[in-house]
């Protein structure tokens, strides 16, 4: 009877091992294990709830402060634990058969409304839901993520492409630097050249007055010289007809008088022997700069390449625009048009009056005018007034006011420059006809804050130019 009792008593005692993975806390096998720094273990909860009320943290079997600790998953804990339960048939928390947390019964539905598996005693609190098994409840909810996943996957090749545009406008913004670099060198050394041509013109001329004004003052040095000569000579001869005898000097008196006479003029001073400093040196900086206009443009509007269609090549000074043989590559920056061929002016106004040509030459089409800044640059567009843009244009042998409808104007001839005029003060903007002085059409609009010049060349092998203004200086 002893031993029975004794035996019963050994099987509901736990195993050496059972004991090594039981927590300390709660006296469970361990769930979600962590070390801290002593080596003791823990069930993660456990020791988040014993540390949850206490204004210091400590181990709660030796009581060494853990202030500051994070707690480490011990891991291998956690498989030992689970393999164990595993040989003794019990079930592992973390399985799939996990139970309803409200009716401790098996999950077996999935509520596609709200998206979890319940029990079969929860569909009275899901009332109206629709319902999947379990099993197929996966797939669902799969096909939804791979809908995100594929929605996601589009976002990031976007991503990444964006980036590539970025990468290639880093390239491109060094290229322009680099050229800009080259250019700017360029109008330098071209500058450079004329001012050193300017200064070598001035020593040259500076030299020849030098040596003109030299040659007069040695010429009349040498003058100067022979009437010395003469006269010493003429001392000398009356001194020694002075020595003559009383009554032979005498008698010689009279002619050796008239011999003492001088009868040349006096040597006089020369008039502006000096070089003339003023000419050389006065105001020099001016007359440097006044002579070097005919080396300089004037453009009263430069085309701005940031904004030129890639079916378009520009000129190096900005200054003329025509058709590209092929798509250039340039980045897709906001500020550009594309698919449209145009153009905008560099600079927009929002005051003043405003003047500049446009050589249109024999393209057989073209638009010239202004437009506001917020003119579609991404996709076609009709060109007329009530979309911001004030132009006229050429197109199938007519010439048109882009208005809407479109207004024909009658011309004389085929203008191959165009006179553009803008007064922001007063809201209007007019057409010339350059070559004859032949007004073509005038505007009168309410302008928005600013406007730009547009150019629209076609793609035609004429370039389309803005002609250089004239220098003119008013001196008071």
């Amino acid at each position: 009877m002893a031993a029975a009792a004794e035996e019963e008593d050994v099987q509901e005692r736990p195993s050496l091992l059972e004991s090594d993975l039981t927590c300390p806390v709660c006296k469970e096998l361990f769930r979600d294990p962590v070390l801290l720094s002593c080596s003791h273990s823990f069930c993660r909860a456990c020791l988040e709830s014993s540390w949850k009320h206490r204004h210091s943290k400590e181990c709660p079997v030796c009581r060494k402060c853990c202030d500051g600790e994070q707690p480490i998953p011990n891991r291998a804990l956690k498989n030992t634990c689970e393999s164990f339960q595993k040989e003794k048939g019990w079930r592992v928390p973390g399985a799939l058969d996990v139970l309803c947390g409200l009716h401790q019964r098996d999950l077996q539905l999935f509520c596609i409304k709200d998206e979890v598996p319940i029990c079969v005693d929860c569909v009275t609190l899901h009332s109206g839901h629709d319902f999947l098994p379990l099993d197929q409840g996966v797939p669902f909810c799969k096909g939804e993520l791979d809908m995100k996943i594929s929605i996601l996957t589009q976002k990031l090749d976007s991503f990444k492409r964006m980036k590539k545009r970025y990468g290639d406008t880093v390239t491109f913004i060094q290229s322009q630097s680099e050229e800009a670099e080259k250019q700017i060198k360029q109008e330098f050394e071209r500058l450079h050249q004329v001012l050193r041509d300017e200064e070598a013109s001035r020593i040259k001329a500076l030299k020849k007055e030098e040596d003109e004004k030299k040659q007069v003052v040695k010429e009349k040095i040498d003058s100067i010289a022979r009437e010395i000569n003469s006269l010493s000579e003429l001392i000398q001869s009356v001194k020694r007809e002075m020595g003559a005898e009383d009554l032979t000097f005498l008698q010689n008196f009279q002619t050796l008088k008239r011999r003492a006479q001088w009868t040349n003029e006096d040597p006089s001073k020369i008039q502006k022997a000096l070089i003339n400093m003023a000419v050389h040196v006065g105001a020099l900086g001016y007359k440097v700069w006044y002579s070097m206009q005919s080396h300089v443009k004037c453009l009263p509007v430069i085309m701005d390449p940031n904004t030129v269609s890639p079916w378009l090549s520009m000129s190096p000074d900005y200054a003329s625009v025509r058709d590209s043989p092929e798509r250039q590559s340039f980045p897709d920056n906001p500020e550009r048009f594309d698919p449209c061929v145009f153009v905008l002016g560099s600079e927009g106004f929002t005051s003043g009056r405003h003047r500049w040509e446009v050589q249109v030459g024999d393209n057989p089409k073209w638009i010239v005018g202004v437009c506001k800044e917020s003119v579609a640059r991404k996709r076609k567009f009709t060109v007329t007034t009530s979309g911001g843009v004030w132009s006229i244009g050429l197109s199938k042998g007519v010439y048109n006011a882009l208005t809407t409808p479109r207004t024909v104007l009658t011309v004389e001839r085929r203008p191959e420059t165009i006179r553009v005029k803008l007064n922001m003060d007063k809201g209007e903007v007019s057409f010339w006809d350059a070559g004859n002085g032949r007004h073509l059409v005038t505007y009168t609009d309410k302008f928005p804050s600013k406007l730009f010049p547009l150019f629209g060349p076609g793609l035609h092998s004429t370039p389309m130019a803005i002609l250089p203004s004239r220098l003119t200086i008013h001196k008071q």
